[in-house]
């Protein structure tokens, strides 16, 4: 497996979406850590049995969970591989976008965990 490329963590969008409500900002990112989590299982399982429409469905999704998670490089690589693959081929450089999406989600969601646990209500 390749060397993870950090991912950084940007909670603009989130803390622009709940208005202060740290109830809801709690609540909002649980959800998608939850969801990041599944959809970037189901993205290395499709990679590996090479499922190009499940691949592109699976970085389709990551595009605005992402955006809430606030990993904007991750919604980048997800919108790359989402908007190249609409002629179903998955281009070489895919691969490598594809494998920093999976490499670096188990730090970020590390560094999710944290958010969660040192700033909002309560995990």
């Amino acid at each position: 497996m390749m060397e993870s490329v950090p991912i950084t963590i940007d909670l603009t969008y989130l803390y622009s979406l709940s208005d202060g409500d740290k109830a809801f900002e709690e609540m909002l990112l649980k959800c998608t850590i939850a969801d990041v989590d599944i959809k970037i299982e189901e993205l290395r399982k499709s990679l590996a049995i090479n499922n190009l429409s499940a691949i592109r469905a699976n970085a389709h999704s990551l595009v605005s969970l992402s955006a809430i998670a606030g990993m904007p490089q991750v919604e980048g690589w997800s919108r790359t591989i989402d908007q190249k693959m609409i002629d179903g081929i998955f281009h070489p450089e895919l691969e490598v976008l594809t494998n920093s999406i999976i490499s670096g989600w188990p730090s970020a969601k590390s560094e999710l965990i944290k958010v969660l646990k040192n700033t909002l209500v309560s995990v």
